[in-house]
């Protein structure tokens, strides 16, 4: 799956994305990625960071509340557009860009660190961003990222549940298969029923 096609699926995502996830919705992220990610952050008080994949801009405009002059970039412009909306009725001085994490544009040594919240195991090649993001960090810069871990995210994956529908095990299979062009679909996980009835999953 190339770059392009990788952008239409998010941008097609962006508007019920953001709209769910400003509403408390993505309750993995809220509950425990990002509380996890910012408990082991180094200090990035006037630091220059980057974030890789921002989204509608949440954990961007947190890390600059932590004191970081921030530029952030995503390949949606949807996500980009609601992101810079809110920095213009609630300033922190984020700097978000319409870009590709594949082919940054930015100088070598133009940051001290960047960030990247659940955003690399969606790209194409994940590979070719680590070494743009490399090439854009100053020397002794650092980078911090979050993925899904794979053993949770495998081509097979369901929850066995006993007769009154506790949860008893998890079925996985396809561990080693590759995934490359596979496209999921998915709701956040508090969605249920009617709710889920009402809007289209994420792709």
């Amino acid at each position: 799956m190339d770059a392009s096609e990788v952008a239409k699926h998010w941008e097609a995502n962006a508007e019920a994305w953001t709209r769910q996830v400003r509403r408390g919705r993505d309750v993995f992220c809220d509950a425990l990625n990002s509380p996890a990610f910012f408990a082991m952050l180094p200090s990035v008080r006037g630091l220059h960071g980057l974030d890789v994949g921002c989204g509608e801009g949440a954990n961007t405009r947190q890390l600059a509340r932590l004191g970081a002059r921030m530029v952030a970039i995503d390949v949606a412009p949807t996500f980009i557009r609601h992101a810079a909306e809110l920095e213009k009725t609630e300033p922190l001085g984020v700097d978000y860009r319409l870009a590709d994490a594949m082919a940054l544009p930015f100088e070598p040594s133009s940051f001290d660190f960047a960030s990247a919240f659940m955003s690399l195991m969606d790209m194409p090649d994940p590979g070719r961003a680590l070494r743009e993001v490399s090439r854009v960090l100053r020397p002794g810069g650092f980078l911090q990222f979050s993925i899904l871990r794979p053993c949770f995210a495998p081509p097979h994956r369901r929850v066995l549940r006993s007769r009154n529908g506790e949860p008893r095990a998890i079925e996985l299979s396809g561990y080693f298969e590759s995934t490359d062009g596979r496209v999921d679909r998915w709701w956040f996980s508090v969605l249920k029923g009617k709710e889920r009835k009402s809007v289209e999953p994420f792709s």
